[in-house]
């Protein structure tokens, strides 16, 4: 019975959207903070993040970026199902919008990542 409700939920277009805006706003933060260099401060993982050979900072950011991914494919469930049903691609312009939107997040963290460690790819010394 529940797997049916949330099957239900994930179809309509307005509950949809909310739930994929909701699993993308942990790595919204974390773009800010990382990315863009906006400071941001949450204290309970300031000593945490700041420990000596922690990787518990790699950990956060890769479980944000797997919730942006599945915020991606729950916001284009509406639009794949009314795709199939013969319906146009437009039908449900909040979710189109905010899958581009969480697309260009996933592609603009990867180019930065391969931006960031091309050279270090190509073999240049010292390329921390």
């Amino acid at each position: 019975m529940q797997g049916k409700n949330f099957h239900a939920l994930l179809i309509r277009p307005k509950s949809s959207a909310i739930i994929s805006i909701l699993l993308a706003l942990p790595f919204a933060y974390l773009f800010l903070h990382f990315i863009l260099e906006i400071e941001l401060r949450f204290e309970p993982l300031d000593p945490i993040l700041e420990a000596q050979n922690n990787h518990l900072g790699s950990w956060i950011v890769l479980g944000a970026l797997v919730f942006l991914v599945i915020g991606l494919i729950v916001s284009v469930i509406p639009i794949a199902r009314n795709f199939q049903e013969g319906g146009n691609l437009m039908a449900n312009p909040i979710n189109f919008a905010i899958a581009i939107a969480l697309l260009v997040l996933i592609v603009s963290f990867f180019g930065l990542i391969v931006v960031n460690q091309y050279p270090c790819w190509i073999g240049v010394a010292n390329c921390d």
